[in-house]
Protein backbone atom coordinates (compact mmCIF):
# COMPACT_ATOMS: atom_id res chain seq x y z
CA UNK A 1 0.00 0.00 0.00
CA UNK A 2 2.79 2.55 0.87
CA UNK A 3 4.40 2.21 -2.80
CA UNK A 4 0.83 2.79 -4.48
CA UNK A 5 0.21 5.51 -2.37
CA UNK A 6 3.85 6.85 -3.01
CA UNK A 7 2.89 6.69 -6.60
CA UNK A 8 -0.04 8.15 -6.76
CA UNK A 9 0.99 11.07 -4.49
CA UNK A 10 4.51 11.91 -6.78
CA UNK A 11 2.65 10.96 -10.29
CA UNK A 12 -0.98 10.86 -9.79
CA UNK A 13 -3.49 8.35 -10.13
CA UNK A 14 -3.41 8.10 -13.95
CA UNK A 15 0.13 6.74 -13.15
CA UNK A 16 -1.21 4.31 -10.61
CA UNK A 17 -1.57 1.22 -12.62
CA UNK A 18 -1.38 -3.03 -11.63
CA UNK A 19 1.87 -2.68 -14.18
CA UNK A 20 3.64 -0.09 -12.78
CA UNK A 21 3.29 -0.78 -9.03
CA UNK A 22 4.69 -4.34 -9.51
CA UNK A 23 7.36 -2.97 -11.62
CA UNK A 24 8.19 -0.39 -8.38
CA UNK A 25 7.66 -3.84 -5.52
CA UNK A 26 10.09 -6.16 -8.23
CA UNK A 27 7.31 -8.30 -8.38
CA UNK A 28 5.27 -9.71 -10.90
CA UNK A 29 1.43 -8.79 -12.13
CA UNK A 30 0.22 -11.90 -11.52
CA UNK A 31 1.69 -12.35 -7.77
CA UNK A 32 -0.26 -8.20 -7.32
CA UNK A 33 -3.61 -9.61 -8.89
CA UNK A 34 -4.00 -12.82 -5.72
CA UNK A 35 -4.15 -9.84 -3.92
CA UNK A 36 -5.98 -6.99 -6.08
CA UNK A 37 -8.45 -8.03 -8.58
CA UNK A 38 -7.76 -5.43 -11.06
CA UNK A 39 -6.98 -1.26 -11.30
CA UNK A 40 -10.06 -0.14 -9.73
CA UNK A 41 -9.61 -2.76 -7.12
CA UNK A 42 -6.07 -0.59 -6.68
CA UNK A 43 -8.07 2.45 -6.60
CA UNK A 44 -10.37 1.99 -3.90
CA UNK A 45 -7.35 0.70 -1.58
CA UNK A 46 -5.71 3.69 -2.15
CA UNK A 47 -8.69 5.63 -1.72
CA UNK A 48 -9.57 3.92 1.33
CA UNK A 49 -6.07 4.53 2.87
CA UNK A 50 -6.07 7.87 2.43
CA UNK A 51 -9.41 8.51 4.06
CA UNK A 52 -8.22 6.04 6.76
CA UNK A 53 -5.21 7.68 7.98
CA UNK A 54 -5.07 10.65 6.41
CA UNK A 55 -8.15 12.74 6.17
CA UNK A 56 -10.09 12.83 9.40
CA UNK A 57 -7.48 14.78 12.33
CA UNK A 58 -6.81 12.83 15.53
CA UNK A 59 -8.17 15.70 18.02
CA UNK A 60 -11.52 15.34 16.08
CA UNK A 61 -13.50 14.60 18.97
CA UNK A 62 -12.43 17.81 20.55
CA UNK A 63 -13.74 21.79 20.25
CA UNK A 64 -16.98 23.48 19.26
CA UNK A 65 -18.64 21.22 16.52
CA UNK A 66 -18.27 24.24 13.26
CA UNK A 67 -14.21 24.31 14.27
CA UNK A 68 -14.29 20.42 14.21
CA UNK A 69 -16.06 20.25 10.97
CA UNK A 70 -13.88 23.18 9.72
CA UNK A 71 -10.70 20.90 10.42
CA UNK A 72 -12.14 17.82 8.96
CA UNK A 73 -12.84 19.80 5.47
CA UNK A 74 -9.33 21.33 5.62
CA UNK A 75 -8.00 17.61 6.44
CA UNK A 76 -10.31 16.15 3.45
CA UNK A 77 -8.86 19.22 1.00
CA UNK A 78 -5.12 18.93 2.00
CA UNK A 79 -4.92 15.22 1.55
CA UNK A 80 -7.04 15.18 -1.64
CA UNK A 81 -5.38 17.67 -2.95
CA UNK A 82 -1.71 15.92 -2.80
CA UNK A 83 -2.71 13.52 -4.95
CA UNK A 84 -3.42 14.13 -8.29
CA UNK A 85 -6.42 13.16 -10.28
CA UNK A 86 -8.59 11.55 -6.97
CA UNK A 87 -10.38 14.19 -6.84
CA UNK A 88 -11.44 13.72 -9.91
CA UNK A 89 -12.25 10.24 -9.43
CA UNK A 90 -14.50 10.89 -6.10
CA UNK A 91 -16.36 13.42 -8.15
CA UNK A 92 -17.32 10.29 -10.25
CA UNK A 93 -17.19 7.18 -7.90
CA UNK A 94 -17.77 6.80 -4.49
CA UNK A 95 -15.75 5.05 -1.82
CA UNK A 96 -17.41 2.52 0.57
CA UNK A 97 -14.26 1.31 2.41
CA UNK A 98 -13.72 1.07 6.00
CA UNK A 99 -11.84 4.83 5.79
CA UNK A 100 -14.62 6.42 3.82
CA UNK A 101 -17.21 4.60 6.56
CA UNK A 102 -15.58 6.21 9.50
CA UNK A 103 -15.21 9.88 7.57
CA UNK A 104 -19.19 9.47 7.12
CA UNK A 105 -19.46 8.54 10.66
CA UNK A 106 -17.38 11.38 11.46
CA UNK A 107 -19.26 13.49 9.38
CA UNK A 108 -22.45 12.43 10.64
CA UNK A 109 -20.96 12.84 14.34
CA UNK A 110 -20.23 16.21 14.57
CA UNK A 111 -23.72 17.56 12.50
CA UNK A 112 -25.50 15.56 15.35
CA UNK A 113 -23.59 17.87 18.23
CA UNK A 114 -24.94 20.33 16.07
CA UNK A 115 -28.24 19.32 17.04
CA UNK A 116 -29.43 18.20 14.00
CA UNK A 117 -31.34 14.85 13.85
CA UNK A 118 -30.37 12.10 11.95
CA UNK A 119 -32.59 13.15 8.59
CA UNK A 120 -31.07 16.35 8.91
CA UNK A 121 -27.48 15.27 9.43
CA UNK A 122 -27.81 13.14 6.32
CA UNK A 123 -28.88 15.79 4.14
CA UNK A 124 -26.37 18.17 5.49
CA UNK A 125 -23.77 15.54 5.54
CA UNK A 126 -24.24 15.38 1.21
CA UNK A 127 -24.08 19.30 1.58
CA UNK A 128 -20.66 19.25 3.11
CA UNK A 129 -19.29 16.67 1.00
CA UNK A 130 -20.62 18.31 -2.28
CA UNK A 131 -19.08 22.04 -0.90
CA UNK A 132 -15.55 20.47 -0.40
CA UNK A 133 -15.16 18.22 -3.18
CA UNK A 134 -16.70 20.91 -5.47
CA UNK A 135 -14.53 23.53 -3.83
CA UNK A 136 -11.62 22.00 -4.16
CA UNK A 137 -12.31 20.67 -7.88
CA UNK A 138 -12.74 23.87 -8.62
CA UNK A 139 -9.43 25.04 -7.28
CA UNK A 140 -7.08 22.39 -8.66
CA UNK A 141 -9.21 22.72 -12.48
CA UNK A 142 -10.27 25.97 -12.19
CA UNK A 143 -12.75 27.79 -11.15
CA UNK A 144 -16.39 27.43 -13.53
CA UNK A 145 -17.09 31.40 -11.95
CA UNK A 146 -13.82 32.92 -13.20
CA UNK A 147 -14.82 36.15 -14.78
CA UNK A 148 -14.27 35.23 -18.49
CA UNK A 149 -17.24 33.21 -17.70
CA UNK A 150 -19.28 34.97 -16.11
CA UNK A 151 -18.40 38.36 -17.98
CA UNK A 152 -22.10 38.99 -19.53
CA UNK A 153 -24.12 38.22 -15.89
CA UNK A 154 -20.99 40.92 -14.34
CA UNK A 155 -22.28 43.23 -16.97
CA UNK A 156 -26.18 43.08 -16.54
CA UNK A 157 -25.67 43.09 -13.33
CA UNK A 158 -24.63 46.62 -14.13
CA UNK A 159 -28.39 47.34 -15.22
CA UNK A 160 -31.34 48.08 -13.20
CA UNK A 161 -34.55 46.45 -13.99
CA UNK A 162 -36.58 43.97 -12.59
CA UNK A 163 -33.86 42.51 -10.35
CA UNK A 164 -32.07 45.23 -8.56
CA UNK A 165 -30.64 42.29 -6.32
CA UNK A 166 -28.75 41.23 -9.23
CA UNK A 167 -25.94 44.29 -8.59
CA UNK A 168 -24.75 42.58 -5.49
CA UNK A 169 -22.78 40.01 -8.21
CA UNK A 170 -20.63 43.13 -9.42
CA UNK A 171 -19.28 43.81 -5.65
Amino acid sequence: MAAALEIARNEGMHALTIRRLASDLGASRMALYRHVPDKNGLVDLVMNAIAEHDVVPSDIDEGPWQERLRRLADGMRRELAAYPGLVDILMTRANHGPGALRLIETVLVILADAGLDERQAARHYVLFIDLVLGRLHRELLGDPMDHHRTASLLALAEEVGEYPRRRSLSA
